[in-house]
């Protein structure tokens, strides 16, 4: 098992320029690579304040030379938004100017709001990310890249700029419930990406184990399953500031669900915050999610560890609402005290989760 940090950019304050929130960033991904984290990942979102990263590409890319050791990848790169060559071509070129750091992970998405700005039916989203999954496949093997299909129609063309790795690990988001998608993860070895929100640990159970099923499937062993999940990380003695954390996360969902259920409200480009239905108390929040002291924190982890043997955990530490003190000393008191606390408990944590896997059946 292995983590990383998830850079979704929000910007909840108007006054706080773009550029700042992008130096930010920029700043937690150096500090990321310093306290051992494997990979920064770079949200994808259009058109509001939700996300500032339109391009988790461009900005793996911008990333590469301001870092050494750290893996760069897309969180996720939506797949139906994109003209399949040109995406290719900037993988590419990520790939070579971080010297074969990349990671991919893909979605289909889900904000409709996004895709009518693109042109693009969000009904047709699954089809479009499967084909399009198709189309990486056949990009990553010989050339040419050939390919025609329903929504995707490439002549024959070679792409003198190649990635350095012959096939980047690749993560898969969403579509949990999808037996067909969920079969095509785990035959092609993706490593399928959930993220928590504040479930509780049966109901990521429950997720973790439609994924071993569908891996067990294809003829991999259940127990060796490849499993990433997203979850919400802030340390923090003081419980005040750990309530402040909660109401950053409650923001994020209330913003998010507002696109989903498609009643959110924009003023131009910045979205109104609007409560959603049956929310959690913010002290209940507090409870189920990885926020508090070093040992209410590695407490929770500890438990989740054990029972989803993760083989990525994607850590949500930049909470929209904390300053950039608050959210490195987090960072550095995650790495420094949480970690060696569950590590008491289980044991090394490389040791624990499957690795990434490859292609393990026909499909």
């Amino acid at each position: 098992m292995h983590f990383g940090l998830f850079n979704l950019m929000t910007q909840r304050d108007k006054n706080k320029p773009a550029r700042q929130v992008y130096a930010e960033m920029v700043e937690h991904v150096k500090l990321a690579e310093q306290i051992g984290f494997e990979i920064a990942w770079f949200a994808e979102h259009h058109f509001s304040n939700y996300c500032l990263c339109p391009s988790p590409i461009t900005m793996c890319t911008y990333l590469a030379p301001q870092t050494r050791r750290i893996k760069l990848g897309p969180a996720v790169i939506v797949a139906p938004l994109y003209e399949p060559v040109r995406m290719l071509e900037d993988i590419a070129v990520a790939d070579t100017v971080s010297d074969g750091r990349l990671v991919l992970g893909f979605g289909s998405g889900y904000q409709e709001y996004e895709f009518a700005k693109f042109g693009v039916d969000l009904k047709n989203s699954r089809a479009m990310f499967l084909e399009m999954l198709d189309v990486v496949e056949s990009y990553l093997g010989a050339e040419p890249l050939l390919h025609q299909g329903q929504y995707y129609k490439i002549p024959e063309t070679y792409c003198r700029v190649r990635p350095i790795q012959k096939r980047p690990d690749i993560y898969v988001a969403g579509l949990m419930n999808d037996p067909v998608t969920q079969k095509l993860i785990a035959s092609r070895g993706y490593v399928p990406f959930f993220t928590t929100g504040w479930n509780t640990l049966d109901v990521i159970k429950q997720t973790r184990d439609k994924v071993a099923a569908s891996y067990a499937g294809i003829g991999g062993n259940a127990d060796e399953t490849p499993f990433a999940f997203q979850q919400y990380i802030y340390v923090t003695d003081d419980k005040s500031e750990a309530l402040r954390a909660a109401d950053g996360a409650r923001y994020i969902r209330r913003v998010a669900m507002s696109m989903r259920g498609k009643y959110g409200e924009l003023e131009g480009s910045f979205l109104k915050e609007i409560a959603v239905p049956d929310e959690l108390p913010i002290e209940e929040i507090v409870r189920r999610m990885i926020i508090g002291s070093p040992e209410s924190c590695a407490e929770k982890l500890t438990t989740e560890f054990a029972a989803l043997k993760p083989t990525h955990v994607s850590c949500f530490m930049a909470i929209p609402g904390m300053t950039q003190k608050e959210t490195l000393r987090s960072m550095e008191r995650f790495a420094g005290e949480v970690l060696p606390l569950i590590e008491k408990s289980l044991g090394p944590l490389s040791r624990v989760g499957a690795p990434v896997p490859r292609k393990v059946a026909a499909e």
